[in-house]
């Protein structure tokens, strides 16, 4: 073998070439450094190279350690390469880094065969430096290497020379190109074990998967996924897993053996890095799978165990005592150092009978602490104070942050799955309540604290006050003494865990935000985040099948529905059939994804080697190994081990042998849409078509103009929104539209024939300009929707008003054989009155001269201020939209957002008898049919027993308190003027004696329509709508959840994505298609998760045949990538802005246009309207009474607005959040 000096000789005037980048990298070899690089042992067998055979060569047979000079074909592309490899191989033979021995091929004339050797970057430290700008030559020459043992003996023929080897085929391997979705879904099952070097967590998780009431204090017997998932965290936290750097891949050998390569950086090493995960991770299984109930097996299988002290502050911890101790102060001030957990020790013998209260309060007085030096003292001349360091108590709490609106939900699965004296648990419900000493929280199982409130504690700028309970014994050294700004007692603990509920909000795209910087303050020993959705691709295959519709019913965890989705969503989006617009939007969002993740990992989790100091000598960076290149393509199983490393999850098929849901139906309902839907929906292709032709679809008039994208997304909200039921066009806009599109048509009389369907005007236009026309005609010409869109009422059907009220009730001009045209909020008026004559001889008495004030009123306001929307029945007037900048005013409120028309979120309606009576719980079927849909009473011949009647809550059969000869028992709501409305109330009033119901909504303004019929029906209702306050939405999903008397939720879809659990409805409804399909299997799976004893039936209400309805179509065909691009705005699909764009007017029948009765949407059982027991004292019931607050605190009604949307907190609340703090023993 020839020395390195020799090869250095042999390169000769090819080195003088690598002078001028490789001059700081060539040294002065001395005897040491050449015999070790002499001896071949210290490099590995890299691979072979094959190279052509040059025509002045004088390589033999045999190997000899040289290099051969570079041989040039003239295929420039071919001759790239050989430069590139050729210069990489010089730059290391001369560095010393590499050892080169070639011969001919034996199997292929011409050829050469190179074997390479490669000196590990962690063998030699000593003798040479590395930096790391010289791996860049590895990297360049490992794309041309072949590492199979074939082609080092030379038993195989070999490539063509310059074609890359299999290192670059591996990184294009299939598994490297799977999407996050997929790596999601197939990550493996918790297996634990309970074989940890501790005893005391080998027994807690030996609990955990042992059988029922192995965990004492838990009530609950938990499923076995459960129990595997809640000792996984355990395992992880006591006993971290030591893992190969992600960083680096093993490859093997030509000759046997293993090394490890970067393909990043370029480091080989021979011998394996490891680090250790983290103490936490995700807990992600996924939704409605008990993962609250996970987390508090886990805490009370751990209950009592102590965190360590860190090592930094670990040395020289000794504790002195002021005096001598007792025996008893020493032998409880060891057993806390020694981390025995004695609270459990305790608590067990306590069920014997055996107390020691004595033994506690000794074991509480000498709990650990260490102490956090003070920094070094600047050297100065002048007396300074000598600082003391920082006291850490030791806590065996977990620290528990939710999302306010989620506290009510862990105190009730607290109280549901926890024994009362099992955990000391200390609720902070408010920011106003006063956090205790250190002291007192070190002596809590638990802490459970809102998100807003941690944030309040940590900040720098906190309104929070310093509070102290120390006594004179502890000589005062909290931080309640140290400064006069806030400091709060979290500090001065060392927790030994922290569960972050639906953290994914803790994480951020691109930056950190306030809980951040909070939780990073905290000192906490094992970390967790809580959610099923980590990021929008972390996203379990159950969502995808909860959305699939069936007519049978499924399980979402039927094993060849996954796998035909998980094989669809495997590729991350470098598919050639995919249009690049749409891949490369699916890979900036995968991208956000795992920036989303990298945060949890590194600012949260504390991931190594993610988390290592930026600078030093073993920096990693997320972006460069784990987020995908341009390509799509990820550094090899980075991201898959990173995921196994982090994640706790069961798959669907190991879950569905522990459990099965109920079944889960799924349909659209297709309605035929009704006349007002049909106009409604004219009117905004009108608006569209009257913009699109009269701006000839250039500059910025036309609707589609780039710059016009944010009026265009409200005006295609609003146009969805006009599906279910639409008031917001007015009069004036219809009429200028008119005379616009007149005015444009004149002025192209001048034109020829021939000229239509060049430029900008298209073939046709004139003519669908000409029909838009013929819309708004018919729009002015009906009497209902100018009555409607001028009240803006919701429009209403009455059967058998009274006639001597008809006239002075009806919105239009009354016909006495059509039915009564009136809106919801008249109605409301006129139910009011006659329940509050009930009791007279005649109640119908004065409700013509009622009606006659009611509508002059209406219509005065509506002449003196023509724009102005009249007051619903809450009162509560909405502003009027302003008109647009630009000349297509007639687009005005088209383009706007809807002002909202009602405030109130809770049903007035009074509860007489709940459906489920303690005498029946279960009513027959046939008897809730025919009391139930039809709202029939039972008639009662004795007037005087009417008042007791209507105050009664006992379980015998209601009364009827009018008289069935008089014409008020006959009226009847036989329709409405929304084909959706008219559908969703005959399934709430066969439904709702049943079953509870969650009605799914977008737009605030459909849920307050609904909200008005179901009060007119006497259905009680709750509305949990975005701007609720933080307790009154917590208010609602308990009310709802626990008792009867709410029968029917309404809820924002976008507002049921955030943990809540309301598995006590069993029937769900979507007014509209939902265009995220994500976001309508999390609202699914609201009520589809543990806890659901029913059948789940899923309802979406679609018009057919129109925009909503070929939305839907559009939705079910588009791959993931494409939904990726679409998320946030369904304009972002391309086929969808085109059907849009291409959308034509639905056809209005003739004998619809004058005929009332062909124009309403009717039920299918007329309902009565006046005499419900429910509505006696509808007005003077205080709606909150029947709600449950935190520590059951009911809100006062006094001298405020009960339940509105934008009131923020009540009096009421403000006051129970001052003493939502206390301990739960």
């Amino acid at each position: 073998v020839l020395p390195v000096h020799a090869v250095t000789r042999r390169i000769g005037g090819l080195t003088n070439r690598l002078r001028s980048d490789q001059s700081d990298a060539r040294m002065s070899f001395t005897t040491p450094h050449v015999d070790f690089l002499n001896d071949l042992d210290n490099y590995l067998p890299l691979g072979t190279l094959i190279l052509p055979l040059g025509p002045s060569s004088s390589l033999g047979n045999q190997f000899e350690e040289s290099y051969p000079e570079a041989v040039y074909s003239g295929d420039l592309d071919r001759d790239h390469q050989a430069r590139e490899l050729h210069r990489s191989v010089w730059a290391l033979l001369c560095l010393g880094w590499l050892r080169a021995f070639a011969r001919k091929h034996p199997q292929a004339p011409g050829q050469i065969q190179v074997r390479v050797y490669v000196l590990p970057a962690d063998v030699g430290g000593k003798y040479m430096e590395r930096t790391d700008k010289h791996w860049e030559h590895l990297k360049k020459l490992m794309k041309y290497i072949d590492t199979s043992s074939e082609r080092w003996q030379g038993t195989q023929p070999s490539k063509l020379p310059g074609n890359e080897g299999n290192y670059s085929t591996l990184e294009h391997r299939p598994e490297n190109q799977d999407s996050l979705f997929y790596i999601f879904n197939t990550l493996p099952s918790p297996t634990p074990s309970s074989a940890v070097s501790c005893p005391i967590s080998s027994h807690a998780i030996s609990c955990l998967l042992g059988g029922l009431n192995e965990v004492p204090g838990l009530r609950t017997n938990l499923y076995a996924y459960q129990r595997r998932s809640a000792a996984m965290m355990i395992r992880r936290e006591v006993q971290p897993t030591r893992t190969l750097d992600p960083r680096f891949e093993e490859f093997e050998c030509p000759t046997g053996g293993k090394y490890y390569y970067d393909r990043t950086s370029g480091l080989v090493f021979r011998f394996p890095r490891f680090y250790e995960e983290a103490k936490g991770g995700i807990l992600a299984e996924t939704m409605g799978l008990g993962k609250t109930l996970i987390c508090l097996a886990a805490i009370l299988a751990t209950k009592g165990h102590w965190p360590s002290v860190p090592p930094q502050y670990s040395v020289e911890q000794r504790h002195t005592r002021s005096r001598v101790g007792s025996l008893m102060d020493m032998a409880a001030a060891a057993a806390n150092r020694q981390r025995i957990p004695w609270r459990s020790y305790l608590q067990r013998m306590s069920t014997t009978g055996e107390e020691f209260g004595n033994c506690r309060g000794i074991l509480e007085r000498n709990m650990p602490s260490y102490t956090i030096p003070a920094p070094e003292a600047r050297r100065s001349r002048r007396p300074t104070n000598v600082q003391s360091g920082k006291v850490i108590r030791l806590s065996t709490a977990t620290l528990i942050i939710v999302p306010q609106n989620l506290l009510s939900h862990w105190r009730s699965e607290i109280a549901a799955h926890i024994d009362n004296d099992a955990l000391q648990i200390y609720y902070v419900d408010s920011n106003q309540s006063v956090m205790p000493s250190a002291r007192e929280l070190q002596l809590c199982d638990v802490v459970l604290m809102s998100k807003s409130r941690l944030e309040e504690e940590m900040s720098l700028n906190s309104n929070l006050k310093n509070t102290c309970t120390c006594t004179e014994a502890e000589n005062s050294r909290c931080s309640a003494h140290s400064s006069t700004s806030y400091s709060s007692p979290l500090a001065d603990l060392h927790f030994l865990r922290i569960i972050v509920d639906e953290g994914h909000d803790f994480s951020s795209f691109g930056r950190k935000n306030n809980a951040v910087f909070a939780l990073q303050k905290l000192r906490v020993e094992r970390r967790w985040i809580v959610s099923g959705t980590p990021s929008s691709g972390l996203l379990g295959i159950e969502a995808s099948t909860a959305t699939i519709e069936t007519l049978s019913g499924i399980n979402d965890r039927d094993s060849l529905l996954v796998m035909d989705i998980l094989e669809r969503r495997r590729r991350s989006g470098i598919e050639l059939q995919v249009e690049s617009s749409v891949r490369k939007s699916a890979l900036l969002q995968e991208r956000k994804d795992l920036e989303k993740l990298g945060s949890i990992a590194v600012d949260f989790l504390d991931l190594h080697p993610w988390s290592n100091t930026k600078g030093g000598n073993d920096a990693a960076s997320w972006k460069q190994y784990i987020i995908p290149n341009d390509d799509g393509v990820r550094k090899p199983k980075s991201l898959a081990n990173v995921l196994k490393s982090l994640v706790v999850r069961h798959r669907v098929q190991d879950v569905e042998k522990d459990i099965k849901l109920p079944l889960l139906h799924n349909r659209t309902v297709y309605l035929e849409p009704k006349w007002h839907d049909k106009l409604s929906l004219n009117l905004f292709c009108m608006s569209l078509a009257v913009n699109a032709v009269t701006s000839e679809r250039v500059d910025q008039d036309y609707m589609f103009h780039p710059r016009n994208r944010a009026s265009l997304n409200q005006l295609i909200t609003n146009l969805r929104f006009s599906g279910f039921y639409w008031t917001a066009f007015t009069k004036e806009e219809v009429t200028k539209s008119i005379e616009l599109s007149r005015k444009y048509l004149e002025n192209k009389d001048g034109l020829e024939r021939e000229e239509e369907g060049s430029g900008s005007l298209r073939k046709g236009d004139c003519e669908f300009l000409q029909r838009a026309i013929r819309v708004g005609e018919v729009a002015l010409r009906s009497s209902s929707w100018t009555a409607f869109s001028a009240a803006h009422e919701l429009g209403l059907y009455i059967d058998d008003f009274p006639q001597d009220a008809r006239k002075a009730w009806s919105l239009t001009e009354d016909t006495p054989e059509a039915p009564l045209i009136m809106g919801a909020s008249q109605i409301a008026k006129a139910q009011s009155f006659i329940d509050t004559h009930l009791y007279v001889s005649d109640p119908a008495s004065g409700l013509g001269a009622l009606g006659k004030s009611t509508m002059n009123k209406l219509w005065n306001s509506l002449q003196s201020k023509p724009t102005k929307a009249v007051e619903n029945a809450h009162g509560d007037s909405p502003n009027p939209p302003s008109p647009p900048k630009h000349r297509d005013a007639h687009l005005s409120t088209s383009i706007q957002k809807p002002a909202t028309l009602g405030k109130r979120t809770v049903s007035r309606t009074k509860s007489i008898h709940s459906p489920k009576r303690a005498t029946d719980a279960r009513p027959d079927a046939s008897r809730a049919h025919d009391t139930a849909s039809t709202g029939e009473l039972m008639p009662n011949r004795h007037p005087s027993a009417l008042k007791s009647a209507l105050k009664s809550s006992s379980t015998t059969q209601p009364v009827d308190p009018i008289d069935r000869s008089s014409i008020l028992s006959r009226t009847r709501l036989s329709g409405t003027a929304s084909a959706k409305l008219s559908y969703l109330l005959d399934r709430i009033i066969v439904l709702q004696e049943s079953e509870k119901i969650l009605i799914f909504y977008e737009g605030d303004n459909i849920a307050f329509y609904i909200a008005q019929a179901l009060e007119l029906l006497g259905i009680q209702f709750l509305i949990y709508t975005g701007s609720l306050s933080a307790l009154r939405k917590s208010a609602y999903i308990t009310t709802f959840n626990a008792t009867e008397t709410f029968r029917v939720l309404l809820m924002d879809v976008h507002q049921a994505a955030h943990g809540l659990h309301i598995a006590t409805a069993s029937r769900v409804f979507f007014v509209n298609p939902v265009w995220q399909p994500t976001v309508e299997a999390q609202a699914i799976k609201r009520a589809h998760r543990i806890g659901q004893q029913r059948p789940v039936y899923v309802e979406t209400l679609v018009l057919k045949d129109t925009l909503e309805d070929m939305m839907l179509k559009r939705r079910k065909n588009m791959s993931a990538q494409e939904h990726h691009k679409a998320e946030k705005s369904l304009l972002d699909d391309d086929i969808m802005q085109q059907l849009i764009k291409d959308a034509d007017f639905i056809p209005l029948l003739p004998e619809e246009v004058d005929d009332i009765g062909k124009q309403m949407a009717p039920l299918q059982k007329p309902q009565r309207l006046f005499g419900r027991l429910n509505r006696g004292e509808a007005e003077s019931h205080d709606p909150d009474r029947d709600l449950i607050f935190p520590d059951g605190m009911q809100v006062s009604n006094r001298k405020r607005k009960a339940s509105t949307m934008d009131n923020g907190l009540s009096r009421g609340a403000l006051a129970s959040k001052q003493k939502k703090v206390g301990f739960r023993t």
